[in-house]
C-alpha cells in the first residue's frame, strides 16, 4: 500500500500543495526582484551608509548609523539603541540623531514593543525635551494574528491628545 494512502492525504491534494508552494516562492521571487530594481533606479544604495553594532553591559544593543562621504568618510546620522526582553524579543528602540552644532547624538523617538500569545503592539513615543523623557505618545500599531491570519490595526493621536 503506497505511503499516502497510509496518511490519508489523496494525489491531488498533495499536486495542490505542490502548486500553492511553487506559486508562493514565485511571487517572492517577483517581490525581490521589483524591490532590487527599484532600489537601483530611485539610487537607493547600501553603500552610502555604514553600521556599527555594539552591546552595552547593561544589555542595551547600540547601533551607529554613518553616512559614507566620498566613499571614505564616515559622518555620524542616526543611533539606535535596542533593549531586550526576558524572552529576547525587542521591547524598545530609541532612535538618535546626530546634532551637527552640539556635536552630540540627540534623542528623537521611542518604539516600544509590547507582546502577547497572539499580539504585538508598537507604540511610537516623541521625545519630550521639557520633560526629558519619552511623555508624548503619538502612534500605536496592533498586530493580531489569528485562524484567519493576521490583523493591523493604527491608531494616531488626535489633537486632543487621544489615541
Amino acid at each position: 500500500m503506497p505511503l499516502l494512502y497510509l496518511c490519508n492525504i489523496k494525489s491531488n491534494e498533495i499536486y495542490n500543495l505542490k502548486n500553492k508552494t511553487i506559486m508562493k516562492a514565485l511571487v517572492l521571487s517577483v517581490v525581490f526582484a521589483l524591490t532590487a530594481v527599484v532600489n537601483a533606479v530611485s539610487g537607493n544604495s547600501i553603500k552610502d551608509f555604514a553600521y556599527n553594532s555594539e552591546k552595552q553591559e547593561n544589555g542595551v544593543e547600540t547601533q551607529t548609523v554613518y553616512k559614507v562621504k566620498e566613499g571614505k568618510y564616515l559622518e555620524r546620522h542616526l543611533q539606535y539603541n535596542y533593549t531586550r526582553d526576558e524572552k529576547g524579543r525587542v521591547s524598545a528602540k530609541e532612535i538618535l540623531k546626530w546634532n551637527q552644532d552640539n556635536s552630540r547624538f540627540e534623542n528623537q523617538y521611542c518604539l516600544n514593543f509590547s507582546y502577547t500569545d497572539n499580539e504585538v503592539s508598537v507604540e511610537y513615543v516623541a521625545w519630550n525635551s521639557k520633560a526629558g523623557d519619552y511623555t508624548n505618545v503619538k502612534a500605536k500599531a496592533v498586530y493580531q494574528t489569528n485562524e484567519n491570519g493576521m490583523n493591523y490595526m493604527a491608531y494616531n493621536r488626535n489633537e486632543k491628545g487621544n489615541l
